[in-house]
């Protein structure tokens, strides 16, 4: 069995800076993930999703001690950190846009991006609703909306034939998204 091992630091935290370590799964291996200071809960939660490293710095900022280790909790903090992540993603691409483009077809990419953005903003409170009331569909489909919004963004470059600059923020924000969903499916196993 080959494992990799990695440490990554986590900062901003109102808790102190945590570090922890992953064995990388196999095909038909659970993923375990070591660490020091980090919940239990948090753990099982992150650990039983696609993406448990992004779940938990993902995660780990928003927490405080009225943050309960339940999967609807930590859900809730996931969605502020899409919100974030979001807003992240605009702010570059705002920045972008202000930049002589090194493209004519830029502009158009960055301003389908920032539509994209918007509307994945706009669905943050409908997706509180959903999980305050329990709407297991509607969370889904909100979610999975938002996942569409940022392939759609992808695909206006790979449309135009340009090298997107804004890659890595949207391969994180599918993977917080993609983690969201997969929390949402789980909800009532943790």
């Amino acid at each position: 069995m080959s494992t990799t091992f990695a440490s990554v630091a986590l900062a901003p935290s109102p808790f102190d800076t945590q570090s922890f370590s992953f064995s990388k799964p196999q095909e038909d291996q659970t993923f375990f993930i070591l660490s020091i200071g980090i919940n239990p809960k948090l753990q099982k939660i992150c650990g039983e999703i696609d993406y448990p490293i992004e779940c938990l710095t993902s995660i780990i900022p928003f927490l405080n001690e009225n943050v309960a280790m339940i999967s609807m909790s930590i859900l809730k903090v996931e969605i502020d950190a899409i919100h974030n992540k979001t807003k992240e993603a605009l702010d570059k691409t705002y920045e972008l846009s202000m930049n002589p483009p090194t493209s004519r077809l830029l502009p158009l990419c960055l301003k389908s991006c920032i539509n994209n953005y918007n509307a994945i903003l706009e669905s943050k409170q409908r997706i509180l609703n959903a999980i305050s009331m329990g709407d297991a569909n509607e969370l889904s489909m909100e979610l999975s909306h938002n996942m569409e919004d940022v392939f759609a963004c992808e695909e206006e470059f790979n449309k135009a034939k340009i090298k997107s600059p804004i890659t890595e923020l949207n391969s994180l924000l599918v993977k917080i998204i993609t983690s969201s969903l997969k929390i949402d499916v789980n909800m009532t196993n943790v």
